[in-house]
């Protein structure tokens, strides 16, 4: 090889190695919320209700509990994000021919101007723009008062040598949820006797007491969900507030003195499940103490609305017994989900199976004496027997067939009574045994067979 042609070698190999620069993250701060799962394409989340005001350096939480309205359950955020608050994004290049004259911001194929300049050192970019850029960039208000948004913001390094350049970038998903401010967003209407039609989350919960923890039982989800708020954004947590029942007062009483500043539970949604469900454990409550709650939606920028109606606002046909209840440690001996042998069977307490059966214990086994008594024995007994199929594939697969008539039942009883469907099924076995009785059984008799 000639001198000349391993000099042209070499250039090359170092042009490309320049254009195979890699930009890595680091750190984002100044978001509501994020997600790094697609490490090609992070997404930073922006929140914004009314009710706080930031220091300029990190969100703020704007669920104050604060009379609006008449009403102290409104759309509020945690992690509220506001305009002046920074979004600072910190990237690695091993693009070690660039300079911070090199840097650049793109919100989706425009490059804008920040009023902080970026920084570039020991392969460290920089960049620092706040929420009232971005919303100006997106085509809103600088105030982000203009209404939600989404799109792309490319931050990178561009290195022109030689009449051609060298970009190393990373391109991050921007979704903003501006609030309503006219109260639309405020309360769900309740699904569980009304069509749910126009609700987009999880609409009718009803309490059930257990040790140290209420469940949200008979949760109902809306058709669509997780349908989005704004563009970008889903549903991705039911958020519950409560109040504990103070001396003298009755369920109507402390469930007025609810607000979004109340305590405070927030638990995932399965959305891969058909319909979507939700751990429904309320946890580190006191025995024999009684609360008051509502649930409402929170979405992926976090921020909190459509809570449960109060009962006697609005024509609400939510009821103070669907409310409040009171965690006993009677009944959490009856109520350790992970024991369920049909848990074991299906493999997981949240699965619709085991849903199914617990809504039948809640409402045929619990609400008596002799019902009680069974599921007493049942708790006892059962985990060690559930150990025992959770360890075999084979035992998992039996015991899911042996289950199913049982879970027929169940599931009727729900949807029919419990009464009710014991006649059905009843006269479908008889009808059965009779129809095998003439038709075999006769056969044999006569000797036809």
């Amino acid at each position: 090889m000639s001198l000349w042609n391993l000099l042209a070698t070499t250039v090359l190999l170092f042009c490309s190695l320049q254009a195979e620069a890699t930009m890595t993250l680091i750190s984002i701060s100044g978001d509501s919320a994020q997600d790094l799962s697609t490490a090609t394409k992070p997404v930073i989340y922006g929140g914004f209700t009314t009710g706080c005001v930031g220091d300029g350096t990190s969100t703020c939480d704007s669920c104050t509990g604060a009379d609006n309205s008449g009403s102290k359950l409104w759309t509020c955020n945690k992690r509220n994000a506001y305009p002046s608050l920074p979004v600072i994004v910190r990237l690695q290049s091993t693009n070690t021919g660039a300079s911070a004259a090199n840097a650049f911001v793109k919100i989706n194929d425009n490059k804008i101007s920040l009023n902080t300049a970026q920084t570039f050192a020991d392969g460290i970019l920089n960049t620092q723009i706040t929420w009232g850029e971005i919303c100006n960039a997106f085509g809103k208000s600088t105030d982000c008062s203009g209404g939600s948004f989404a799109g792309d913001m490319t931050i990178g390094l561009d290195v022109s040598s030689g009449g051609s350049t060298t970009s190393d970038s990373m391109t991050f998903k921007i979704a903003g949820r501006v609030a309503a401010t006219d109260g639309s967003d405020w309360f769900y209407t309740d699904c569980n006797t009304a069509d749910a039609t126009g609700n987009i989350g999880f609409c009718h919960f009803e309490v059930f007491p257990g040790d140290g923890k209420i469940y949200a039982d008979n949760l109902v989800v809306a058709p669509g969900y997780p349908a989005s708020p704004s563009s970008g954004i889903e549903y991705t947590n039911v958020a519950f507030f409560y109040e504990e029942q103070l001396s003298g007062e009755d369920d109507n009483t402390t469930l007025a003195r609810l607000s979004n500043a109340s305590g405070y539970f927030s638990v995932g949604v399965n959305k891969a499940a058909s319909p979507p469900v939700a751990d429904n454990r309320i946890t580190g409550l006191s025995n024999n103490v009684r609360y008051c709650m509502v649930m409402a939606n929170q979405d992926a920028t976090g921020i909190i609305s459509y809570f449960t109606p109060l009962p006697g606002v609005s024509g609400s046909p939510v009821t103070a017994a669907e409310l409040c209840t009171t965690p006993t440690e009677v009944i959490g001996l009856l109520d350790d989900k992970h024991c369920f042998i049909a848990t074991a069977a299906f493999g997981s307490d949240m699965a619709p199976e085991v849903q199914s059966f617990r809504e039948f214990r809640n409402k045929f086994l619990l609400s008596n004496s002799l019902g009680k008594a069974f599921v007493k024995f049942y708790y006892k007994h059962s985990p060690y027997y559930a150990h025992l199929i959770a360890e075999s594939e084979v035992a998992k697969t039996a015991v899911r067939v042996a289950l199913w008539p049982l879970l027929l039942f169940a599931r009727m009883s729900v949807a029919f009574g419990f009464w009710l469907t014991l006649l059905i099924l009843s006269l479908g076995t008889l009808s059965t045994f009779e129809i095998y009785r003439r038709l075999v059984m006769g056969k044999n008799f006569r000797g036809e067979l």
